[in-house]
């Protein structure tokens, strides 16, 4: 999953047709999914999801080349963890 997720990040952050805060929205929208499929994988006893392999680790680092750093205190504050 990583390459696609990272073909797809890169397509988001150059389109320079669309505002800064539509670009972190739709980064926001593919982290939500990652971050559901490893909480499924985890549940799974066949599971091996990690940050690495859900693609979490760089849809995070695109975020924050976007400027948008308030990802850590949402996941502490959230009732579904890892």
């Amino acid at each position: 999953m990583t390459d696609r997720t990272r073909d797809e990040i890169a397509r988001i952050l150059k389109d320079n047709t669309r505002s800064k805060a539509d670009r972190v929205d739709e980064l926001l929208r593919m982290r939500e999914d990652a971050r559901a499929l490893q909480r499924a994988a985890t549940e799974s006893p066949m599971g091996n999801e990690t940050p690495d392999s859900s693609g979490l680790r760089d849809i995070d680092r695109a975020l924050e080349r976007l400027g948008h750093i308030d990802l850590t205190e949402a996941e502490e504050n959230s009732a579904a963890t890892l």
